[in-house]
């Protein structure tokens, strides 16, 4: 594994356009954030497609625009809507094949839910084997502060409900955001299905800033992953209020690289 950059940092940035200036300075994994509807056509994946392989990048993720409606789409009363959900994430499976993307970041049901975790683990589960048995696709729940898996007791409901074949995307900055360790987190989730990564670091009163530059222990969760060796992938992924420069996010992964290189299995980053 090596650690890449997300075009998330470059929001409101055009994706095409941040894909192609990432480029410009990285050659490695992303993760590509689809920020609208005509980004899904065939057109638009192929030409995101031909700029990642111009500038060398592998897409490791893909970010759907649509996170902040899953709630709507996926776990509201209204059965019926979960299918038209479905067929819209169909679409985002398919956008993952033709870039050559393994995993479908996922922020599920917000915090104030309406629906039971046993129905949320459910329609979770419905969906990630419509995407891993129609599109070889892992649907990453990822652990979001305003979401319902921001919390490692829900977050531990949904592994016993879909008997423990979930898998995870770990955000270090939303669970500090959620006001907890986010060695928390990763105990909840189990280090075993934890499969990408969305990395910051922080210091004092500032949750978000460039890996390396502040306090978190980076040794302690390489530490923590190398007990088990299913993790795909890991991005940078900041606002573009919280780096400078290129300079910023190219020394965050090499920093982020060396840390792997130390403490992951081995001793060397996979």
């Amino acid at each position: 594994m090596q650690c890449g950059i997300s075009t998330a940092c470059f929001y409101p940035t055009e994706t095409r356009e941040a894909l192609r200036f990432l480029g410009s300075f990285h050659h490695g994994p992303t993760e590509i954030f689809l920020n609208t509807f005509s980004e899904l056509e065939e057109t638009y994946l192929k030409q995101l497609k031909e700029i990642a392989q111009e500038n060398q990048m592998e897409i490791a993720s893909i970010h759907p625009f649509s996170s902040a409606f899953e709630p709507f789409l996926f776990f509201s009363s209204y059965e019926e809507r979960f299918f038209d959900g479905v067929e819209l994430y169909k679409k985002f499976f398919h956008a993952c094949n033709v870039l050559g993307a393994k995993i479908l970041v996922f922020h599920g049901d917000t915090r104030h839910r309406t629906i039971d975790m046993k129905l949320y683990a459910e329609r979770f589960h419905c969906l990630s084997k419509i995407a891993k048995q129609e599109y070889g696709v892992i649907l990453g729940q990822e652990n979001v502060e305003r979401c319902c898996c921001s919390s490692p007791e829900n977050i531990r409901l949904l592994r016993e409900y879909t008997n423990n074949t979930v898998k995870f995307v770990f955000d270090v900055k939303q669970a500090r955001r959620f006001g907890i360790s986010p060695f928390e987190v990763l105990s909840a989730m189990g280090a075993e299905n934890i499969y990408h990564l969305h990395l910051s670091d922080a210091k004092g009163d500032n949750t978000c800033i460039s890996p390396g530059e502040g306090e978190f222990d980076f040794s302690q969760l390489f530490t923590e992953l190398s007990k088990h060796n299913n993790l795909l992938s890991g991005v940078v992924e900041l606002y573009n209020d919280n780096f400078e420069s290129p300079k910023q996010l190219l020394a965050a992964t090499e920093f982020v690289n060396q840390q792997m290189k130390d403490h992951l299995k081995g001793g060397k980053s996979t």
